[in-house]
């Protein structure tokens, strides 16, 4: 089984401006626009790293080695590696196109992303894949915030999920606290205000706001060796 991205996701950006803005209560121009958009760039960044997943909608190809020993249950099909799955464009096997009637995208639902099947349909029924190889190209991702769908629209991609959008946005505020001060400082004593403390990332965090991290974790990907 291999994945090759054909056309990226346009948009990588898991919040906009505005929502960071509103969601931390950050005033007009502190941080200015341009940082801010930084910091949603590099926490979007370190977000899609961490789950080890594209969030935006992106084509890909991905070939299936069919092994007649060991056939995929009728009843399944073949599991789509990237998810959301949203449209199936083109289905091939031993190099063959075949006609979209003989086959379908199964979802079967899953906390907090659904698993994708490619099905092979015979006179409508699901069969199980024969041939060497199946290769499958299908759009996969979600509407990132700030994306329109277009009128019409043209694409039925999910919007991100808002505990994703969320994390990011907890992830920015981290770094916009974290800016104009020593990383170093744990705490600091201002004489007639009073002291403070800062969140300090242990060495077993991956991420620099621990609940960010917990909710990014239910949307990180296997890696196999």
């Amino acid at each position: 089984m291999s994945v090759m991205v054909i056309v990226p996701a346009k948009v990588r950006d898991l919040t906009t401006a505005p929502n960071a803005r509103a969601d931390l209560g950050l005033p007009a121009g502190a941080p200015t626009d341009d940082q801010l958009k930084r910091f949603i760039a590099q926490a979007s960044a370190s977000a899609a790293s961490f789950c080890r997943r594209t969030f935006g909608r992106e084509t890909v190809r991905e070939r299936f080695e069919i092994d007649w020993r060991r056939r995929c249950e009728e009843d399944e099909g073949l599991l789509l590696s990237c998810a959301p799955a949203v449209r199936i464009l083109a289905v091939k096997v031993d190099g063959l196109t075949l006609a979209p009637s003989a086959y379908e995208l199964a979802e079967r639902p899953a906390h907090p992303v659904s698993l994708f099947y490619l099905r092979h349909l015979v006179d409508g029924e699901p069969r199980a894949w024969a041939g060497r190889a199946v290769t499958v190209e299908y759009e996969a991702g979600w509407l990132l915030p700030g994306e329109s769908r277009g009128e019409p629209a043209t694409t039925t991609a999910p919007d991100l999920p808002a505990d994703v959008e969320r994390a990011v946005i907890q992830l920015v505020g981290a770094a916009a606290s974290a800016s104009g001060r020593d990383m170093m400082v744990k705490s600091e004593d201002v004489e007639g205000v009073g002291s403070f403390s800062y969140y300090v990332q242990g060495a077993s965090a991956a991420l620099p706001h621990p609940e960010a991290e917990a909710t990014l974790a239910q949307y990180r990907r296997m890696a196999f060796a």
